[in-house]
């Protein structure tokens, strides 16, 4: 009775550790934020989820590979969209978008700068894409911006990320603890 017991046991821990592996495998991984990729949602030292199965969306958090390297991003335009970021405005196919996400650095930003100055660039996709004729994201590419626009380490120095290169969407936080559950995107 004790050895099959035993038997028992040890076949669903197995179970359970090949379950847990497939899923982190093929369905998820986990990622640590670095203080490059930090903002007011995702901070230094964090654990989270990626989402490898999910079509990111607007204003989703990706993890994104350029040149062996991972980024974190956010996705503040998708396949079929047109982009035009002019005077801190953000114009998404011609209509002006709010970006409520950002206000609080950028009040923080402009509040120390000198007058005149800009939380983000003026720039297109023309001008991202080296591409005087762009004027929308072909399907399968991506616009991805940081939070902290005076990091240019994303869609502005990168160019367009491509489907291909991003490892996932991020939607849970691990750790820490008295941090634990799903990622906030706005």
């Amino acid at each position: 009775m004790v050895k099959r017991d035993f038997i028992r046991n040890v076949i669903i821990t197995l179970i359970m550790i090949l379950a847990v592996l497939l899923l982190r495998i093929f369905v998820f991984s986990t990622f640590r934020i670095s203080e490059s990729s930090a903002n007011s949602y995702l901070h230094e030292g964090e654990l989270v989820t990626v989402n490898k199965n999910v079509t990111p969306e607007y204003k989703d958090f990706v993890v994104y590979t350029v040149k062996g390297n991972d980024y974190v991003g956010r996705v503040v335009a998708e396949p079929g969209d047109s982009v035009t970021y002019m005077d801190d405005i953000f114009y998404l196919n011609n209509i002006v978008a709010s970006q409520n996400y950002i206000e609080k650095q950028k009040s923080a930003y402009l509040e120390e700068a000198p007058t005149g100055s800009l939380f983000t660039d003026d720039f297109t996709l023309a001008t991202i894409a080296n591409d005087d004729q762009k004027m929308a994201l072909a399907d399968k590419e991506y616009l991805i911006l940081n939070d902290d626009r005076r990091n240019t380490k994303d869609s502005r120095e990168f160019g367009l990320i491509k489907s291909s290169q991003i490892k996932g969407v991020i939607s849970f936080r691990v750790l820490p603890l008295n941090r634990f559950g799903f990622v906030d995107v706005e």
